[in-house]
């Protein structure tokens, strides 16, 4: 009896997971990437004097990801797999404020101090008791001002959900909202060299178990692959399915700069942008939180940002888009100079990268999660309650892996 032939279309985490757990049971594997490199969103690149490579959206793990620490364990990389605590902070009102403890909560001044301590008890709350589904209909906006008052809401939240979403703000689920806090610890994971050892090791594997990856393939039509006897769709799930109303994605921009010196002088390693003048939402040195020493000395510094297909910031270059993010570096540290102090920048640009997540999404989620005939899908749109990133690529890569036999 000849083993069954499964397709898998995209080389991403998710698909490089599947493709892994069918290969261990024999299955007749071929994945299909349409890039010259495997990885997704969690692919990186490296410059020849770099030891280690880069990935080109910002990556880490929380203690919390189990699903992302057996798998490394199974595939012999627990060694490389390391915890630490790095200084995470808050852009408002022009200045920096540090914002990844308790005792950092109670020093932020923006807050009154009723809520300050208002902010504390209902994070603890979010993490310790409260089920996300008894808040998913309502919208995130409308909870945060209810849960943690109005005052804290407007600085806190509401400028990093109007970063994130922009104008789909308020369809936003309160479920989204408290995955985020849920999940979030204070020790964040990496992979000693990046998570390009993780992709590697995946590879490996998969061709060690007789399948096949084929790089600069792009799928356009599932016709393509009437031969196969199931297909894994890891893409968005509009681009193939059009039985089904999947939602909306946006895209991400990351613009990377190498640096002779450091960005921040206080060693923060993530600072979110609660000022919503800003073109970016997030500055995060990479190199505050991986040593230096593994980049020629150099400072790697991220300014990204979450934006819709037809924004002008996709058809700009790296240079075009340095010049319109400069001048808002230079108000986070208005000592900074990139003259004698740029080695590089570089630009990333994905179309696909956030699902928008409306209120009571649980009810179409069980729809978008059926098998349609011979094909599975598993993307980011599934992952709900749950934000995108590396624990959750694997869990449903997994998942459809398990749906097939």
């Amino acid at each position: 009896m000849r083993n069954k032939k499964i397709a898998v279309i995209g080389g991403g985490l998710t698909g490089l997971t599947a493709a892994y757990c069918l290969t261990k049971r024999n299955f007749d594997v071929t994945i299909f990437e349409k890039e010259d490199h495997l990885g997704g969103l969690a692919a990186t690149f490296k410059d020849k004097n770099w030891k280690w490579p880069l990935e080109i959206f910002f990556h880490h793990l929380f203690t919390s990801d189990h699903q992302a620490k057996n798998l490394i364990n199974e595939l012999g990389l627990g060694n490389k797999l390391f915890f630490k605590k790095s200084p995470s902070s808050i852009f408002y009102g022009n200045r920096i404020y540090r914002f990844d403890s308790a005792m950092s909560v109670l020093k932020f001044s923006p807050l009154t101090f009723f809520n300050r301590l208002r902010t504390g008890l209902a994070t603890v709350s979010i993490k310790t008791f409260l089920p996300w589904q008894i808040i998913e209909n309502k919208p995130a906006n409308i909870f945060s001002k209810q849960f943690f008052g109005q005052q804290v809401s407007q600085i806190l939240w509401q400028p990093l959900l109007k970063g994130k979403f922009g104008s789909h703000q308020q369809t936003i689920s309160a479920a989204w909202f408290w995955a985020r806090i849920k999940k979030r610890s204070s020790k964040l994971g990496y992979l000693e060299g990046s998570f390009q050892v993780l992709i590697d090791k995946l590879e490996k594997e998969i061709k060690r178990n007789k399948g096949q990856i084929k790089l600069n393939q792009e799928i356009k039509s599932l016709n393509q692959l009437k031969n196969f006897d199931n297909i894994i769709i890891t893409t968005a799930g509009q681009l193939f399915d059009k039985k089904q109303s999947w939602p909306k994605m946006i895209g991400a921009i990351n613009l990377v700069l190498s640096l002779k010196k450091p960005f921040f002088n206080d060693g923060t390693y993530w600072l979110n942008i609660n000022d919503n003048d800003f073109p970016f939402i997030a500055v995060v040195e990479q190199t505050n939180f991986v040593d230096q020493k593994n980049y020629n000395q150099n400072s790697l510094l991220y300014l990204g940002g979450y934006y819709p297909s037809g924004h002008p910031f996709f058809k700009y270059n790296q240079q075009q888009l340095l010049k319109k993010f400069l001048p808002f570096l230079k108000r986070i540290n208005p000592e900074f100079k990139l003259n004698n102090n740029l080695n590089e920048v570089f630009i990333f640009k994905k179309p696909y990268a956030q699902p928008i997540m409306p209120t009571g999404y649980s009810r179409i989620l069980n729809q978008l999660q059926k098998q349609n005939g011979k094909s599975v899908i598993a993307n980011m749109q599934l992952i709900y309650p749950y934000d995108r990133g590396i624990n959750y690529a694997i869990k449903i890569g997994q998942e459809a892996a398990g749906k097939i036999n």
